[in-house]
Order: structure tokens, then sequence, then C-alpha cells
């Protein structure tokens, strides 16, 4: 498993919003660093991403950002606020949703690259053309 730094950065604003006692100031801390996360790499799972079918570059770029970010940070506050409520630590739940949310999304950016790279090597084979 690859770690990469997008998935770091997404787990740091998740146990970053875990740690933060005021409620209102969870929701921009995940909005940050999913962001921040994006520009470095996109996430393995993306929980709602809208893909508009247009030729626009800027909408073609824009929209699957803004719906991918959005929905994760909607996601995981609803799993810090849920988290929260436990008899769990915060410091110690913080921890393990933040690790385990760079664990999942390095994971399944790992097995999304390996089926792109299985799909490249299948249309190879059909053409009868080496794979580059």
């Amino acid at each position: 498993m690859k770690v990469r730094p997008g998935a770091v950065v997404r787990g740091a604003g998740v146990t970053l919003a875990c740690l933060a006692g005021d409620a209102s100031k969870r929701s921009p801390i995940l909005l940050a660093g999913f962001a921040g996360g994006w520009f470095l790499d996109r996430p393995g799972l993306q929980t709602f991403t809208v893909i508009p079918d247009t030729e626009e570059p800027w909408r073609r770029t824009t929209v699957p950002f803004a719906t991918s970010v959005a929905s994760w940070s909607a996601v995981m506050l609803a799993a810090v606020t849920a988290l929260r409520r436990t008899r769990l630590p915060v410091p110690i739940a913080a921890v393990v949703l933040g690790g385990g949310l760079v664990v999942v999304d390095s994971l399944l950016a790992d097995l999304g690259e390996a089926r792109e790279a299985a799909g490249v090597e299948a249309a190879h084979a059909e053409t009868g053309t080496a794979a580059t």
C-alpha cells in the first residue's frame, strides 16, 4: 500500500475536526482538509461526485471537486459527531478515525489504479499491441 499525501492531509483534517471542541469549527476544518487533499491527489473513495457532460474545462474540474469535497465533509462530519458521543476518549477516537481514513483512502486508490492498469492491459491484449 502506498500512502498518498492527499490521504494524509484528509486524515489530519478529520483528526483535527474530531479534536475541535466547538462544533461550529468542525465543518470548516473538514472542508479545508478535503479541499487541500484533493489538490495533492484525488481520494480513493468518492462518496458523491458529479462529472458534468460538457466540454467546458472549468466545469469538468470545478464540479467534481465541489461535489466530492462537500459530500466527504458531510459524511465525515456525521462520523465525527457520532464518534464524539461515544464513551471512547476524544483523542483516541480522533486518531482512530483519521488514521482509518488514511488507510482506507490509500487502499482504495491502490485498487483503483490496479483496476485501471488491468483495463489498459486488457485493451492492449484485444488489439494485439504492447502496453507502454
